[in-house]
């Protein structure tokens, strides 16, 4: 396995930090310290499944009661952040469900990105010229692998 699949997994979880999302990014530790110690070919001990059907909570409960808490008291911050999370959300949920189909082949030949201001995650050759949650430029994006 290679380290890089700790990092992804590390920046999901700091993700859900900043969301204030606790379970979700003890999870994401979890699954990122497994890929930092081990180095085997035996299947993840920990529960990817658990962790696709957690984010796919977020999406259902979490989030709207979120957006219509903030809408009530006209927070336009709060509004933002509950835009935002549930897209990076989405985006985690994604990144965890394609792992679970298609294992390690899921980084063969690309980099991984991060958005320092959201953090979005992407996977390609190059980080998008513009970040499709939080329109920050290209520059903000850092390469962890």
């Amino acid at each position: 396995m290679e380290s890089s699949y700790s990092a992804i997994f590390s920046n999901l979880a700091k993700a859900c930090e900043k969301q204030l999302r606790t379970t979700e990014a003890g999870l994401l530790w979890e699954v990122s310290r497994y890929f930092e110690k081990n180095n085997s070919e035996s299947e993840p001990i920990v529960d990817l499944k658990g962790l696709s059907d957690a984010l796919a909570l977020d999406d259902k409960e979490h989030f709207p009661d979120l957006q219509a808490t903030a809408q009530e008291a006209a927070d336009r911050g709060a509004l933002r952040m509950g835009v935002w999370g549930a897209k990076v959300n989405t985006i985690e949920k994604t990144v965890t469900d394609r792992y679970l189909k298609v294992g390690d082949a899921l980084l063969e030949g690309k980099s991984i990105f991060v958005c320092e201001a959201c953090g979005f995650i992407f996977i390609g050759q190059e980080a998008p010229e513009i970040c499709p949650v939080c329109k920050a430029p290209q520059s903000r994006f850092s390469k962890i692998a």
